[in-house]
């Protein structure tokens, strides 16, 4: 069997794979409509491994992490541009001379996800002699499945496992089940190879921006209550008009190396 397309060497590991802990449930704001922005309650964490520390050579071994991957698209890049705007006026006003230091989230602390995607593992570490026969593995274990449609909900923070960083996201709504179905197959592979599966009940969701939380106690709760405001105007107009998107293939990344398996291929 011929090992998947190898499609690039990253050259940094920041924001790109998506292992936070969705902590879900609780909400941050509303509207008149009561479509809320969701901040975690802490049952279940993002999947996105977007620190420097998970990336690379790591313990032994290249950390990894499985996904599906989104296109270029501009109605996502609009959002997160406004879900900036939304933040901006909330984390400018924690930097007056009164805030303690902890509660200071500077926005050069916020940054854009270049590469939009929906985690399917968290972050998991192969040796190198391993990695050949995981990619090879996953691409059988996903033959035979179609390419798939999702829609978008609602705007969601979540924390990674460490704590250490949050993001600001987008709910799958439509196709949710279609994503469990390739889970579902990730999972499996993930215990034949020793590895955690991925959570429980996990909300799946494609992350906008990336905030590094060090220093900043209280910041996720910060910018959820700015998102919460926000919403029933821009943002919620954003949402509404979001277009369901095509996913047509899965990425394994192992350090700087991605490959991609097509979905649908014989």
């Amino acid at each position: 069997m011929v090992l998947p397309r190898l499609v690039a060497y990253s050259s940094s590991d920041d924001s790109s794979s998506e292992s936070e802990k969705s902590k879900g449930g609780k909400n941050s704001g509303r509207n008149s409509n009561n479509r809320s922005s969701n901040r975690s309650s802490g049952q279940d964490y993002c999947s996105d491994s977007s620190s420097e520390q998970d990336a690379g050579h790591v313990r032994g071994g290249w950390s990894g992490h499985v996904y599906l991957r989104i296109g270029p698209s501009t109605q996502l890049h609009r959002l997160a541009l406004a879900c900036m705007d939304a933040i901006r006026p909330r984390l400018d006003s924690s930097s007056s001379s009164s805030a303690k230091p902890a509660d200071i989230l500077d926005l050069e602390r916020v940054r854009r996800i270049e590469e939009p995607h929906i985690s399917l593992t968290r972050p998991f570490y192969l040796p190198e002699h391993q990695i050949a026969g995981f990619v090879r593995e996953l691409e059988s274990c996903l033959r035979g499945l179609d390419p798939l449609a999702v829609g978008f909900e609602r705007i969601s923070t979540y924390e990674n496992e460490k704590q250490d960083r949050g993001f600001v996201a987008v709910d799958v709504g439509y196709g949710e089940e279609s994503v469990r179905r390739v889970l579902d197959r990730v999972d499996r592979l993930m215990a034949k190879f020793g590895q955690r599966k991925f959570f429980r009940a996990p909300r799946f969701h494609v992350s906008l921006l990336s905030v590094d939380l060090a220093l900043a106690d209280g910041a996720m709760g910060r910018i959820g209550a700015a998102l919460g405001a926000a919403l029933g105007a821009a943002l919620d107009e954003e949402i509404a008009h979001l277009a369901a998107m095509r996913i047509d293939e899965v990425e394994c990344v192992f350090g700087n190396k991605k490959f991609g398996i097509s979905l649908g291929a014989e």
